[in-house]
């Protein structure tokens, strides 16, 4: 019993910090739409709540295809790739507009 009890309270510490992450994604979304249009924490935000919904979305898909046999298969592939892609583009243009590219002056 006590593998049991190690486990739910594994469980219950993983339960509280994705809901605790949550409430902390809500606030910065939140707090960034406060913040002016031309402001890169703002785009930066903005990107990730795409991305994220992106995710959701491709998960909310993946349900009703599941029974399907060889478009599952294909599916899986497809979004994995495809949010990998989505994901990494993320991760770049979040780089570009925190670390900008300075020009040498001519």
């Amino acid at each position: 019993m006590d593998i049991l009890t190690a486990v739910t309270h594994i469980f219950a510490d993983l339960l509280i910090f994705v809901g605790v992450m949550a409430v902390l994604f809500v606030v910065l979304v939140i707090a960034a739409l406060r913040l002016p249009a031309d402001n890169p924490l703002k785009r930066v935000v903005t990107a990730l709540c795409f991305r994220v919904a992106a995710t959701l979305g491709a998960g909310i898909i993946a349900i009703p295809v599941e029974p399907i046999p060889g478009v599952d298969m294909a599916y899986d592939v497809a979004a994995a790739v495809g949010l990998a892609i989505y994901w990494l583009s993320f991760f770049v243009t979040a780089a570009r507009t925190v670390f900008p590219t300075r020009k040498k002056p001519a």
